[in-house]
């Protein structure tokens, strides 16, 4: 009896962990956007050209060609399906993923807090 009781309460707890871990497949904390302005932060205007061009969508690492990790920054419509299936927002924050730009250094709080306004605002193009 106190065998199946132990191996229960084991089995319980580990149970619990794992339906309370972080999941990586989203971004569910709702971001201040003070200061950004929506109407230009949009893929074209600022996303695509000062942020992926620039730090992720090259070789070799996630333009079109190379695909790191199965993560293709350099259109607009790849990019939005990376930021919903393999939750970029983590990388680029470090936030118990791998920090990205790989070998640093991370990306600027303000470019951070861009990316992150763009994804809660719902990936304006």
């Amino acid at each position: 009896m106190r065998k199946y009781f132990l191996s229960a309460l084991v089995f319980g707890f580990i149970s619990l962990y794992y339906s309370c871990t972080k999941d990586k497949t989203s971004n569910p904390v709702t971001v201040d956007c003070t200061g950004v302005n929506a109407a230009t932060n949009t893929y074209a205007l600022n996303i695509g050209p000062n942020i992926t061009d620039l730090y992720c969508a090259y070789a070799p690492c996630h333009d079109h060609a190379t695909n790191q990790s199965g993560v293709d920054l350099s259109s607009y419509n790849s990019t939005v399906d990376a930021f919903k299936s393999k939750n970029v927002i983590c990388s680029i924050k470090g936030n118990g993923c791998l920090l990205m730009p790989n070998g640093g250094p991370a990306l600027a709080d303000s470019l951070i807090k861009q990316v992150e306004c763009w994804a809660q605002n719902g990936y304006p193009q």
